[in-house]
């Protein structure tokens, strides 16, 4: 997917000979079209939807870091090499300054305003052959997925979400003055929640079901039963999954033969349901990240130990801890030359998500939990599990969801969802349970003129 945030123009160069005291005082930018020009035509729309998805790329987003430092946070993935601010993550020590906490939050508000250009200037748009419903559902599908992934890193409650805890500022128009850019103060939880499902019910009702690498309706139900699961919200989190199983899953359950596989090789249909694409001109570092010195790479991250303690018998485990010169590292990611896609969705997770919303309902459905569960155990080659209670399932469901999902930044997030952080990991009891927070970056805190306030520990 090509780079569009800058439209980059061939421009004929003129010489223009002036008089030693004459200057040129009022001149255009050359490099760079303003959205009143460049989004005024279908194709330029549509470019511009295509910036968007590249947001996603950026090495401070899922180009590394969103799912990277998480699950570093979480102890899944090990510290390695020398950068600082990593470390501060490997330690859950994370300071205010730290860039790459600054770096998120900056790549993920730069995607937002993309969008709120795209969705702004869509709706302006006459043209017969644009798909605006498409269009607009696409962008509204990656806004959510931006604000659930800014709520859940930098908002929320250190006990859990949709509990009245932190939100973060929701911008949902372009900017384009600078007025359009003033400091605002963090909206609440509740409102950032209610935007999330906005946009994915417009998703929902507006996208296609099959495009590779691009937001799908199944894709859109599957972050609502996410987000659903973060909010408590069983039934909603159970009816969405269902309906992306039922719509996947064909003759047997759809996921992969082979757990290796969805990372061996690439779009792995229909278990893989939102993946960012990469190729040789639109590349990332995330194996060059992991990979060792003597192997080309710069070795800053790495297999945690706390995978060591993954069953030998579980096929997951060769993929999520491979040795490459003598270290710890993941099979996940493997291509060097940065053309690894980042699969961001996948069916794997609805069934376990199905399986915790039956398990917490009111009256819980315990068969219907433990057959979820032992689908995604089949897969691994574990035996079934027998678990007789919630709690067991539940139990065992975590465990399950630790391993499946390990480098791919949903442990820490689970902690936190789950009330589970402070007896999971050293680092995040006593006075340390402020952590479960990101600190929102002090540039912002200092830029709002008062209206933001850190996060109370910081």
């Amino acid at each position: 997917m090509k780079k569009i945030l800058n439209i980059n123009l061939s421009l004929l160069t003129a010489l223009i000979v002036f008089s030693s005291c004459e200057k040129i005082i009022d001149q255009q930018p050359q490099t760079v079209l303003s959205a009143e020009t460049a989004y005024t035509t279908r194709q330029g729309v549509e470019a511009g939807l295509l910036g968007c998805y590249n947001a996603l790329q950026s090495t401070s987003y899922y180009g590394l870091e969103i799912w990277a430092l998480s699950d570093m946070y979480a102890g899944v993935v090990a510290h390695t090499g020398t950068f600082p601010t990593y470390a501060q993550f490997a330690n859950r020590q994370i300071l205010p300054d730290n860039t790459n906490v600054t770096n998120l939050w900056n790549a993920i508000y730069n995607g937002i305003n993309r969008i709120n250009t795209v969705i702004q200037s869509s709706e302006s748009l006459s043209d017969p052959a644009f798909n605006r419903g498409q269009i607009i559902g696409e962008a509204r599908f990656l806004r959510s997925l931006m604000y659930f992934d800014l709520l859940r890193a930098y908002g929320g409650a250190n006990n859990g979400f949709n509990k009245g805890g932190r939100g973060v500022p929701l911008r949902t128009k372009a900017t384009l003055s600078p007025t359009d850019a003033d400091p605002k103060p963090l909206d609440a939880e509740a409102d950032v929640w209610r935007q999330i499902d906005s946009d994915l019910d417009y998703a929902i009702a507006n996208l296609k079901a099959t495009t590779t690498g691009r937001a799908t309706v199944n894709a859109a139900k599957a972050l609502k039963a996410r987000a659903a699961l973060y909010k408590d919200d069983w039934a909603t989190a159970e009816t969405q999954a269902n309906d992306v199983i039922n719509a996947l899953k064909g003759t047997s359950t759809g996921l992969s033969a082979s757990y290796d596989a969805l990372w061996s090789s690439q779009n792995t249909r229909p278990e893989s349901i939102f993946e960012l694409q990469y190729d040789i001109n639109n590349t990332n570092s995330i194996a060059f990240y992991y990979f060792p010195t003597g192997l080309g790479g710069r070795n800053e991250i790495g297999s945690s130990t706390t995978l060591n303690a993954q069953p030998a018998t579980d096929l997951r485990k060769a993929t999520n801890v491979k040795v490459l010169g003598g270290l710890n590292k993941t099979g996940k990611y493997s291509r060097i030359n940065g053309t690894d896609n980042v699969i961001i969705i996948r069916l794997a997770e609805m069934y376990l998500i199905r399986a915790e919303a039956k398990a917490k309902k009111v009256v819980p459905d315990l068969v219907g939990a433990l057959a979820d569960l032992n689908v995604i155990r089949s897969r691994a080659g574990l035996a079934a599990s027998t678990a007789a209670t919630a709690d067991d399932i539940l139990k065992q469901l975590y465990e399950d969801r630790y391993y499946e999902f390990a480098h791919e930044g949903h442990a820490f997030f689970d902690l936190k969802r789950t009330n589970r952080l402070s007896t999971a990991i050293t680092g995040f009891s006593g006075a340390n349970t402020f952590r479960a927070l990101y600190p929102t970056p002090q540039r912002e805190i200092i830029n709002s003129a008062g209206l933001i306030a850190q996060v109370t520990g910081y």
